[in-house]
């Protein structure tokens, strides 16, 4: 949702489950200013079977096109999903001038449904799949603002971001992550160990994300990043480093 509101106003916010199985998530989802669309279950008594994933992607697909004759103001969609069944979904909408902006994990997201969209962004330097809320309500985004990780040292990752932000003219997540990161600045040497120190410097607003042109296929955008020099602990650390830093 960050990533979507810096496109624009958005008018429509739609998460699809059968919410049945995850209580207490309608309302934390209402907070965040998303609307919790009711999934019907998969039923024994039907004839037809009908999965779960299936009937989200119906009941998805069904709300765009109805959007799309009823809200003619709304000139972009942004669907979170990797489901080829809505390869005709994207077609319909892009007939009608829509933009659309496919995101997801590249692992699960349909070749096809990216070359339908035409603009693809990736999901995965910042979460992973499978990787859920807890049970603990979320805090607010303003309670992360000055935020520190619990007997975590974040000095090295902090001055590490400061020095390449001096010689190069942005950093890209993936680069960081597959190329620069190491066990010195606080994470293990495995992919997923990286990920998960940059996905927590992102919750808490250390690092601060955008996207610029890929030098390498002007189709798709890089993920960048940056210090978030407004950090109160960001603020301390390079307190100490030389001016032009």
């Amino acid at each position: 949702m960050l990533r979507v509101r810096q496109l624009g106003v958005v008018a429509l916010a739609n998460v699809y489950a059968n919410w049945d199985q995850h209580p207490g998530m309608p309302t934390e989802l209402k907070r965040l200013q998303l609307d919790p669309r009711f999934v019907l279950p998969t039923s024994s008594a039907t004839s037809v079977a009908v999965t779960r994933g299936n009937a989200a992607v119906l009941t998805l697909a069904l709300d765009a096109l109805q959007t799309m004759f009823e809200r003619p103001d709304i000139g972009t969609y942004a669907l979170v999903t990797g489901d080829s069944a809505l390869f005709d979904v994207i077609g319909r909408l892009r007939s009608h001038r829509k933009e659309v902006i496919l995101l997801g994990f590249e692992q699960f997201t349909s070749a096809d449904l990216v070359a339908a969209a035409g603009h693809y962004e990736v999901l995965d330097d910042f979460f992973q799949p499978g990787q859920f809320l807890g049970g603990d309500t979320p805090p607010s985004p303003e309670a992360f603002e000055d935020a520190e990780s619990p007997d975590f040292n974040w000095e090295p990752f902090i001055l590490l971001l400061a020095r390449l932000e001096q010689n190069l003219a942005f950093i890209g997540l993936k680069y960081l992550k597959n190329h620069v990161l190491t066990s010195a600045h606080g994470c293990e040497n495995t992919q997923e160990s990286k990920a998960s120190l940059i996905r927590e410097a992102i919750r808490l607003r250390i690092i601060e994300t955008s996207k610029v042109p890929n030098p390498h296929n002007k189709a798709f955008a890089t993920t960048t990043c940056r210090l978030n020099r407004a950090h109160l602990l960001v603020r301390r650390t390079i307190a100490t480093l030389p001016s032009e830093v």
